[in-house]
């Protein structure tokens, strides 16, 4: 039975033998994932309000067989959902992303005007569920520098990004752009939009960690349930050295607590 002063803990993995620490390994990616699917079937269920996630390694997963995925990739292929997106934010700045953790060179090829509206649907309406932003505004970065000049610095701006921008204003989304992505972060101009979309990891992310590194967090779109995380990585290099930062990881939990309640009360 837990009390609002207890903490309940599920044993979900035993792990037999030591491991290193500071290094990937098989047994810590399956140990990873076989908490994540309960942790999942306990916040689709009911049982738990909300799901936050403590930094995972990629390459872990990867020699556990899940693939180079992260937790974001685990937790749309568990909930089976298809249309899904990271938000990563901090008091100043909401970056979501057109693409997730893969290779740049992929990042770009990805790239499509129904995937990049998909992502302009989500935000729209989770920052309305999630945050209470009626009507978001929704800037949206360009991929290519000085945004393509026209299509001679890359053409995805005029091919994808720009019509995937127009279609969602069709549809009432205020969406604007492609900017250039060395402008739309600059604090006067980002503060123009409720948030950004980033055509990949990097472009959103060295903004909002130039802000400060610990008051980043992580919110899954698109997932039927709330799932916050630190929006740092797992900082192998320091484990053991007793240095590392709970900031992150507080205000993750606090925010799964907010959003929560938040949806409880609308209810």
């Amino acid at each position: 039975h837990v009390t609002a002063d207890t903490i309940a803990v599920i044993d979900a993995v035993r792990v037999k033998g030591g491991r290193p620490a500071g290094k990937p390994s098989r047994a810590g990616g399956l140990a990873a994932g076989k908490a994540l699917r309960l942790a999942v079937e306990l916040a689709c269920s009911g049982e738990a309000e909300g799901l936050v996630t403590a930094p995972v390694s990629k390459e872990s997963f990867a020699l556990a067989g899940y693939g180079m995925v992260g937790h974001t990739e685990l937790l749309a292929k568990f909930t089976q959902t298809r249309d899904y997106a990271m938000m990563l934010m901090n008091e100043e700045l909401r970056v979501v992303f057109a693409s997730t953790h893969i290779a740049l060179r992929n990042a770009a090829r990805k790239l499509s005007v129904s995937g990049i509206l998909k992502t302009l649907r989500l935000t729209e309406t989770y920052l309305d569920r999630y945050m209470g932003i009626k009507k978001a505004r929704i800037g949206v970065s360009a991929l290519n520098p000085h945004g393509g000049e026209g299509g001679r610095l890359g053409g995805e701006e005029v091919r994808v990004i720009g019509p995937a921008v127009r279609r969602a204003s069709e549809e009432g989304i205020l969406a604007e752009g492609p900017f250039p992505a060395d402008s739309i972060y600059r604090p006067h101009f980002a503060r123009r939009f409720d948030a950004i979309v980033a055509m990949y990891h990097d472009q959103g992310m060295i903004p909002l960690k130039l802000m400060g590194h610990g008051d980043v967090i992580n919110i899954t779109l698109g997932i039927p349930c709330i799932r916050t995380s630190p929006g740092h990585g797992t900082a192998f290099d320091i484990a053991g050295r007793h240095s590392a930062s709970d900031r992150s990881m507080r205000m993750a939990i606090l925010e799964c607590a907010r959003i929560a309640k938040r949806l409880n009360d609308a209810a």
